[in-house]
């Protein structure tokens, strides 16, 4: 879809579809650029009310140490592919636990692309998942 055509609100919508009808699931947003992360986490909030005290957004920026904690605790993330790949193969995320991937800027997903390895990954921990791109 175009700019502005409402891609960021059907993203928030399905996202927190998610959230409600898996309480014990992880729901993920990823795009290639913190800003547009930081976006849709505005999205988020602000359209559709997921609270704040569930979110966490995971980057480089947050040391590996805390990083398994925000994951054990935390409900819906917003990361970049690389931070998500990494801290699947860091056993700092359990795969397993995600419902839901969102992924923007889908169109780069190809061949050794993170965007195009990730769902692969996730099925193989074992997850049952429904993916947005």
């Amino acid at each position: 879809l175009p700019t502005g055509l409402g891609k960021t609100l059907i993203a928030a919508v399905v996202m927190y579809n998610y959230y409600r009808w898996f309480p014990q699931g992880k729901v993920i947003f990823c795009a290639p650029t913190r800003p547009l992360v930081t976006q849709q986490i505005q999205a988020c909030y602000n359209i559709m009310g997921i609270p704040e005290r569930h979110t966490a957004e995971i980057s480089g920026r947050v040391p590996n140490t805390s990083r398994k904690k925000i994951w054990d605790t935390k409900r819906v993330f917003f990361c970049t592919p690389q931070t998500l790949v990494k801290d699947i193969e860091e056993d700092r995320c359990d795969a397993s636990k995600i419902v839901c991937v969102v992924i923007d800027e889908a169109h780069r997903a190809t061949g050794m692309h993170t965007f195009a390895l990730l769902p692969n990954m996730i099925e193989e921990a074992g997850a049952k998942f429904r993916l947005l791109a």
